[in-house]
């Protein structure tokens, strides 16, 4: 008797020395995006202080209130998800759209979520993770951020930490989270070593307005091993690259993407080779209209349009894809502008003997810095790439001047003759941007335009196309066109 009682004493410390010290429960080597969460009451509910603080001031406060041994915790709920919203939320609708409630009326409660890290790139990654009220971050069970008090969420990298990491090793995180009284959320996010260094060369002339850096959301580094084929919300791959590289899919078609933020998103995607390696995913679709003139509120605000438009057919519609993926290369393709038009190459890519679209391509659009298109049409400020009449998307279709000739994103002009990517012309002397004269230019085309000088108030404000006023030194389609746009 005596026996059992020290074996059963020795397992009783065991397990209270396991809950006290080790802030981690068991994870598992999760084949696909999984995030373990658990959900806890705090306070008693109520707000009792009586077993540790209302908002903790240490490690050892904020891990009592994720300790079920003191009768003011209680777990509520638990599960999995592979929404990475779960990573990003400010509001108890947030989260319930991924099925987890809050208890106490979203007073008093505690949240932890625990997941798997394989960075894509060795190095330094920095994390950002800003909450309301308290929050930590551990990865391997080393400390990595922690914010113990009371306070709003604040802006992102308002907290940060590093890690030096191997590339492609499996890294355990845990993340905290805890709720006193008022708003709460949690926002965590990252930079890789290359999203967070400072480009060394700019293609623009104002390399100071148009390069951003951002916090990104890279769903493909939470992966464990290769099962996610995009064929069910709960498969849904990172990227349509992602689908290329592990199932050697090459396919088009719609599949389910996993999204920052909003989670399994349905997009199509064009995984076939043909067009500079493949794997795009559509982020915007024009018919010939305009719906996604220069002004349009499409290019720098999160909103959607007709998502369930989910092909090529003619249509208007704008993705989640365009407001939360963070890309690096942009395609687009002219589907009423054949491969051959005026005995062209195709542009960027010719395409006659498959798709037989004009196609436009940029790749490392933002120098390589991964960016949501939206946050970068809201951002960037007449990001100038080269001449237009060198560049490869450009020709028969586009109409053109001898001077300005600016290729790039988001181009302004005096007198209207805007466009969010394609190109900037006149004839008034100056030569190549900035150089150029830009009072009155007379002819504009590319995608999201508004009308050069004398037409500019005059209803030619096209999703996409060609337009001339006067003046022109070649002719093309001189019309609105469809356009498709796609990321990867």
């Amino acid at each position: 008797m005596k026996e059992k009682l020290t074996i059963i004493f020795v397992l009783i410390v065991i397990t209270l020395h396991a809950q006290i010290l080790t802030p981690f429960q068991a994870v598992q080597n999760q084949p696909k995006v999984q995030f373990d969460y658990w959900v806890y009451s705090t306070h008693a509910g109520n707000g009792s202080t009586t077993q540790y603080p209302a908002n903790p001031a240490s490690k050892s406060d904020m891990d009592k209130m994720f300790d079920t041994n003191n009768t003011n915790s209680t777990l509520v709920n638990s599960g999995k998800t592979n929404s990475p919203r779960i990573l990003d939320w400010q509001s108890a609708t947030e989260l319930s759209l991924i099925g987890i409630s809050t208890p106490n009326n979203g007073l008093y409660f505690a949240i932890k979520v625990q997941g798997t890290f394989i960075p894509q790139e060795s190095g330094t990654y920095i994390f950002t993770l800003v909450s309301d009220d308290a929050s930590d971050l551990f990865i391997n069970g080393n400390a990595i951020i922690s914010t113990y008090s009371g306070q709003a969420i604040p802006a992102l990298g308002t907290r940060t930490g590093n890690i030096n990491v191997i590339a492609g090793q499996k890294y355990f995180f845990e993340v905290r989270m805890q709720q006193g009284g008022g708003g709460y959320g949690m926002r965590l996010y990252w930079k890789s070593p290359i999203q967070s260094a400072a480009p060394s060369v700019y293609s623009s002339q104002l390399p100071a307005d148009t390069y951003y850096q951002t916090w990104t959301q890279n769903i493909q580094e939470m992966v464990s091993s290769p099962d996610m084929d995009g064929s069910s919300a709960a498969k849904a791959a990172p990227s349509a690259r992602y689908l290329q590289n592990a199932f050697s899919n090459y396919n088009d078609g719609v599949y389910w993407i996993n999204l920052p933020y909003v989670g399994p998103t349905q997009l199509y995607c064009i995984l076939n080779t043909t067009i500079d390696g493949g794997g795009w995913m559509m982020m915007m679709k024009a018919t010939r209209g305009t719906t996604f003139n220069y002004a349009s509120t499409y290019w720098t605000a999160v909103n959607t349009l007709n998502t369930t438009s989910l092909n090529r057919n003619d249509g208007d519609a704008k993705f989640n894809a365009m407001n939360y993926f963070f890309a690096k290369d942009m395609m687009a393709l002219w589907p009423d502008i054949p491969s051959n038009y005026g005995s062209g190459n195709g542009g960027s890519v010719n395409l006659l003997s498959s798709y037989n679209n004009w196609c436009w391509l940029q790749n490392n659009f933002n120098n390589g810095i991964r960016i949501t298109p939206v946050g970068f049409f809201a951002n960037s400020t007449k990001l100038f790439f080269r001449d237009a009449s060198t560049y490869s998307g450009y020709g028969a279709p586009f109409s053109s001047q001898v001077d300005v000739r600016f290729y790039g994103y988001n181009y302004t002009s005096s007198n209207g003759g805007n466009v969010r990517w394609g190109f900037g012309w006149n004839e008034n002397g100056g030569g190549l941007y900035p150089n150029g004269n830009e009072g009155s230019n007379d002819v504009t085309g590319g995608i999201g335009m508004s009308g050069a000088f004398a037409t500019a108030s005059s209803g030619f404000n096209y999703s996409a196309g060609d337009q001339i006023t006067c003046c022109q030194n070649s002719t093309g389609i001189n019309r609105s066109a469809r356009v498709e746009i796609y990321i990867r």
